[in-house]
C-alpha cells in the first residue's frame, strides 16, 4: 500500500505561522477602523487611526513572515531582505494609505461616485487589481528567469504551471472588465487615485519603488539559484511573492469594505 510522505514539522509550523499572520492581518483591516470611529465619533471618513493602525500592523506582519517564516526558503543576504521587505511595505503603503486616501479624497471633494458607493462593486475591482500586481510581479519573474537558464545553460521556458496560473489570472481579470461594474469600478478608482494630484505622485513613486525594489530581490534569488544551479530557488521566491500579492488583496477587500461601510463614499447626482 503506497504511503503519502509526511508534512515536515517545519513545513507545518511555516503553514501555521503564515495561517496566523494572514488571519491576524484580517483583524487588523477590521477592527482599526472600527476604533477610529469610536474615537472620532463624528468623523466622515478614516483617519490616522485607520491609517497608521494597519499599515503598520501589515509591515510588522510582513517583516515578520520574511525574517522568520520564510528564511529558509530564500536567500539569507541582508540585500535581499531588505528589498524584499522594501517593494512590501510600498505596496502595503499604496493599498492601505495611499490608495484609500485618494478614494475619500475624490468623494469628499469632487461629484461622488457612480458604482463605488456600492460596496459589491469592490468585490470586482478587488481581482482586477490583484491580477495587474501579478501581472506585473510576474513580468519580472520571466525575464529573470529567462536570464538564469541561459547562464546555467539550460534551454528558456516556462513551466506549465505559470502558464496555467497566467491563463487563469487573465480570465479573471477580462472577466471582471466585461461586467458593467468592473469598468465603472476599476475606472472610478483609478481616477480617485490620481484625483488629488500630491496623492497621485506619491503612488506613482511608491510604485516604481516597488518596481525596482521587487527587481533587485529577484537579482538576488538569481545570483542565489545561478551558484546552487537550482532554478527552483527562483521559481520559489515567484510563488512566495504571488501569494503575498493574493493575501494583500484579501485583506485589502475587507479593509475597504469595512470603510465603506463606516463611512460611506458620496453617491453621484444623476440629475
Amino acid at each position: 500500500m503506497a504511503t503519502t510522505a509526511a508534512v515536515p514539522a517545519s513545513s507545518r509550523r511555516a503553514y501555521a505561522m503564515a495561517g496566523g499572520v494572514f488571519v491576524a492581518a484580517l483583524v487588523a483591516a477590521y477592527v482599526f477602523p472600527q476604533v477610529d470611529k469610536a474615537a472620532n465619533p463624528g468623523s466622515t471618513q478614516p483617519g490616522l487611526i485607520t491609517f497608521l493602525g494597519v499599515g503598520l500592523a501589515l509591515v510588522a506582519l510582513t517583516a515578520l513572515m520574511l525574517s522568520v517564516g520564510l528564511r529558509r526558503l530564500m536567500p539569507r543576504t541582508g540585500l535581499f531582505l531588505f528589498a524584499t521587505f522594501g517593494y512590501n511595505a510600498l505596496v502595503v503603503i499604496v493599498k492601505f494609505a495611499l490608495g484609500p486616501l485618494g478614494l475619500y479624497s475624490a468623494s469628499s471633494t469632487g461629484e461622488g461616485f457612480l458604482v463605488l458607493n456600492e460596496s459589491i462593486s469592490f468585490l470586482v475591482v478587488a481581482p482586477i487589481m490583484a491580477v495587474l500586481y501579478a501581472g506585473a510581479f510576474f513580468g519580472i519573474y520571466l525575464f529573470f528567469r529567462s536570464a538564469l537558464r541561459r547562464r546555467l545553460g539550460i534551454p528558456v521556458r516556462v513551466e506549465s504551471r505559470f502558464i496555467i496560473l497566467l491563463a487563469v489570472m487573465f480570465a479573471v481579470g477580462v472577466a471582471g472588465v466585461l461586467t458593467v461594474v468592473g469598468v465603472f469600478g476599476f475606472l472610478e478608482y483609478v481616477t480617485s487615485l490620481v484625483y488629488v494630484l500630491a496623492i497621485a505622485l506619491l503612488i506613482a513613486l511608491a510604485l516604481v519603488g516597488a518596481v525596482i525594489l521587487c527587481s533587485v530581490a529577484f537579482a538576488e534569488a538569481t545570483d542565489q539559484a545561478a551558484l546552487m544551479r537550482n532554478v527552483a530557488v527562483l521559481s520559489t521566491f515567484a510563488w512566495i511573492g504571488l501569494a503575498f500579492i493574493a493575501a494583500y488583496h484579501v485583506v485589502w477587500l475587507v479593509f475597504v469594505l469595512t470603510l465603506v461601510s463606516i463611512w460611506p463614499l458620496k453617491s453621484m447626482s444623476l440629475k
